[in-house]
């Protein structure tokens, strides 16, 4: 009888596991809630004011790749002051096109949804 209670509870524990992996791979947190007025807002500004040298979906083209990571920059704020300035020849600054507001919504977004941090 004690054989066949823990070959029982095996099996239960074997499954729960099952269940969880499969939950892991088909469920998807959000950052910030995929409806949020930020989350929005910085995958618009992305799409009008980035995607034409970094891609659709930050694959890169003219510019580099974003999705996937932005291992050269430790912090958003590096990011927000890369994105604000830019460098001469290569990307343009981005300080007297977008609001401080609109550069932290799409850094965020490039941050968070494309880069996976």
């Amino acid at each position: 009888m004690f054989p066949r209670l823990v070959n029982l509870f095996q099996l239960v524990v074997a499954l729960a596991a099952l269940a969880t992996v499969v939950l892991l791979f088909t469920v998807s947190p959000s950052v910030a809630g995929s409806g949020s007025p930020d989350v929005v807002e910085g995958t618009e500004l992305f799409q009008s004011s980035c995607s034409g040298c970094h891609g659709a979906g930050g694959e890169g083209g003219v510019g580099p790749a974003l999705a996937g990571g932005l291992a050269r920059f430790g912090s958003m704020g590096e990011v927000v002051r890369f994105v604000s300035t830019g460098v001469p020849g290569r990307m343009p600054g981005f300080e007297t096109r977008l609001g401080p507001d609109e550069i932290n919504a799409v850094v965020r977004f490039v941050w968070t949804d494309l880069a996976g941090r």
